[in-house]
């Protein structure tokens, strides 16, 4: 899962200047996680999985925090987003 998780920074990292102030920046995370998981987890896992940790994120981080966290080292992004992974990665429907 470790894997997942960095391909969602670099996927952020990527986007950040697209997805700065859109009101879908929510859904192109979930949908970026997704294109990633679901080769590995299957589609209704990567489902749970995905919305699980964007709905964290999102609990946890406002839109700007998660842009300023993109730009940060790799080591950093992970180091703040794994606290979502490692959760989701046990709760496979949380957070309800």
């Amino acid at each position: 899962m470790k894997k997942l998780l960095c391909i969602i920074v670099l996927g952020l990292s990527f986007n950040l200047n697209s997805l700065a102030m859109n009101p879908e920046f929510k859904k192109e995370i979930f949908d970026g996680c997704y294109l990633d998981a679901k080769s590995t987890l299957g589609n209704q896992r990567a489902k749970q999985y995905c919305t699980c940790t964007t709905e964290m994120l999102h609990r946890k981080f406002s839109d700007e925090e998660i842009l300023l966290i993109g730009q940060k080292s790799q080591d950093e992004q992970m180091q703040a987003f794994s606290f979502a992974s490692n959760y989701c990665n046990k709760n496979a429907d949380a957070p309800n």
